[in-house]
């Protein structure tokens, strides 16, 4: 999911795309940052199904579908994905901690605006603090 506002990304692993899947990790997602009045999807078979829609009525979201086979519709998203999936899929390749990649794109400023993080949260978010080498001893 992307707030397409401050285009602060959030990500939760998904074992199966049903939509009970779905829907349980949106109430995740939503008792950590609030429910959003909007909700911008493809229109993928969990997002069609009548638990989705009996699930956007009672939580008051507004849903809007992209039309099929046009990505550009949800670009902000399309996006998203591609830059946070290479940057893990590299980062997964190099041995580095992944939430510590999926940290530092949340907390990048863009040019001349404040973070993602920044933007949704409303406060500067606390990076991981450099480590700082400690001096060499030498026994002689």
């Amino acid at each position: 999911m992307i707030d397409y506002l401050s285009k602060y990304v959030e990500l939760k692993p998904l074992n199966s795309t049903t939509a009970q899947s779905v829907i349980t990790v949106m109430k995740s997602i939503y008792a950590t940052h609030g429910i959003p009045e909007e909700l911008v999807s493809d229109g993928g078979p969990p997002y069609n199904s009548n638990l989705m829609m009996n699930f956007f009525r009672e939580w008051g979201i507004k849903h809007h579908v992209t039309p099929p086979h046009f990505p550009r519709a949800n670009g902000q998203i399309e996006r998203a994905v591609q830059t946070v999936k290479n940057s893990l899929t590299k980062a997964a390749e190099e041995g580095k901690d992944l939430y510590v990649v999926l940290l530092d794109y949340r907390i990048q400023p863009a040019k001349d605006m404040p973070s993602p993080a920044e933007l949704f949260n409303g406060k500067k978010a606390k990076n991981i603090p450099a480590i700082t080498p400690r001096p060499i001893k030498t026994y002689i």
